[in-house]
Formats: structure tokens, sequence, C-alpha cells
């Protein structure tokens, strides 16, 4: 929690909110574990539904989804840079060509 804090993925006002999410998380996790026991009870399955629903939608609120963080450009993983091209490298093509 504290590196999505430091990003600013995650402000202090947002912890009850993620509060919510761990609680739903928990419900869906309860609700899991009760299907596993009574796999056809219907009214089980459709809270399972609703938490897991809901619980997408607050990640993704929070930008703890990879989506949501691909859109507000939290997901910084580093990208290779190209290799730079020698000057002794003639086959090299594009912008990257050396001038001779």
């Amino acid at each position: 929690m504290p590196g999505l804090i430091e990003r600013g993925i995650v402000t202090r006002s947002d912890l009850s909110g993620l509060e919510e999410l761990c609680t739903v998380r928990g419900l869906a996790r309860t609700y899991t574990e009760a299907l596993s026991v009574t796999p056809l009870d219907k009214v089980i399955f459709g809270m399972l539904n609703r938490a897991l629903q809901t619980s997408r939608q607050l990640a993704a609120e929070y930008g703890l989804s990879p989506v949501s963080r691909a859109r507000v450009g939290g997901n910084t993983e580093p990208k290779p840079e190209a290799p730079t091209p020698k000057a002794s490298n003639m086959l090299t093509i594009g912008r990257t060509r050396p001038v001779a």
C-alpha cells in the first residue's frame, strides 16, 4: 500500500474505499468457500457474483487493475531502450543510420 500512495495511485482519502474493497473481497472469499460445500446454491452464487462485480468496480476506481493503471500511467515498467547503432555498422537502416 505505501508504494501505491507514493506513486499517487492511491491517496490517503481513498483509504475508506479501499477498506470497502477489502471487505467485499473477503465476502467473495467466504461465498466461494460456501459454494465449495453446496455448489448449486443460486442465492450464494448471486451474492458471489455481486461481490466480485463490486470488487472489480472498486479496484478499477482506485487504479488497482492492470487496465486502470495503464489508463492513469501507473503501470510504469521500464521499457527496454533500443540499442544505439555503432558508426561502423553500415547495415543500419532508418533514422538511426549513421551518416558516412
